[in-house]
């Protein structure tokens, strides 16, 4: 017997606590790898690199990257 449609999209509308939680560990190695690469941006801003090599050495998006380098104008 093969499920309907309909079926299949209740089953995935259900509470999945081994999905959430490996949203929630992605998202923390995630953010642990963006502390891990922002050091690395911050000197190459300082040491005056241009934003897209930055971008393309870190893995940060172009706007992460423009952010970091506001904020150290303003600081």
């Amino acid at each position: 017997m093969n499920p309907s449609y309909d079926e299949a999209e209740q089953v995935l509308k259900l509470p999945n606590p081994y999905f959430d939680r490996g949203i929630r560990r992605g998202r923390e190695e995630e953010r642990k790898e963006m502390l891990q690469t922002i050091p690395i941006a911050i000197k190459m801003l300082q040491e005056g690199r241009e934003l897209q090599l930055i971008v393309e050495k870190t893995g940060l998006s172009q706007r992460e990257v423009e952010k970091i380098k506001q904020q150290l104008e303003h600081s």
